[in-house]
């Protein structure tokens, strides 16, 4: 919300969201500023999801739509692109965000990034690529990128993602308690965000734009 009022999203924004998830982010922003959006993502429980919650919501100027972001074409262009995933590399998701992006709009990249210098080969390897802001902005930068704006979370934001996370995978292990490999998978999971994630890693949302 904040970055939406640095951005000055209003009524006439178009937004574009690649790996939306449940839309909520665009249902959030349409509901703030009244912007319009599409989101889209290959996951059918998330769009289906995401589809009914709006409709719930009365909010009609966001549009979800299920497909692989790799895949997906659109001739419009818009204000704002937010790249929600990493879709392969750094580099490879700029590059589809920048096929739907305005010349002057802003892109908005949500990664996860290390609090210490020296990453931890155990978040970096379950993280799928972790950085220190310092290195981020430097990737960023020969990208030709500037970060504008940027919010990070906050260690209660961290235990509420964590907590729903835990909520859903028990909901499932209820449903199938002989399930060994899930069971592990929470306890890993469990294991991984108290031993690495709380002490050396957060989130942030990249507002970037280039010269």
């Amino acid at each position: 919300l904040r970055l939406g009022c640095e951005l000055k999203l209003n009524e006439n924004s178009r937004i574009l969201d690649l790996c939306c998830g449940y839309g909520t982010v665009l249902k959030v922003l349409s509901e703030a500023f009244g912007i319009s959006g599409v989101g889209v993502d290959i996951c059918k429980e998330f769009i289906n999801a995401g589809t009914k919650r709006l409709k719930q919501s009365g909010v009609d100027r966001v549009k979800l739509i299920r497909k692989d972001v790799d895949k997906f074409e659109d001739t419009a262009k818009y204000d704002v692109v937010i790249c929600s995933e990493t879709i392969q590399s750094i580099e490879n998701t700029f590059y589809l965000g920048e096929k739907f992006l305005k010349k002057g709009g802003t892109l908005l990249y949500q990664k996860v990034f290390s609090t210490v210098q020296d990453v931890p080969k155990e978040l970096d390897e379950f993280d799928g690529g972790v950085y220190p802001l310092t290195e981020l902005n430097k990737i960023f930068n020969g990208l030709g990128y500037f970060i504008t704006c940027f919010a990070t979370g906050s260690e209660n934001d961290w235990n509420r993602y964590y907590t729903w996370s835990v909520r859903k995978d028990i909901n499932k292990l209820r449903r199938n308690p002989d399930d060994q490999s899930l069971r592990k998978r929470i306890d890993y999971w469990n294991y991984m965000h108290f031993t690495y994630r709380m002490p050396y890693e957060n989130q942030a949302l990249f507002g970037l734009k280039k010269l």
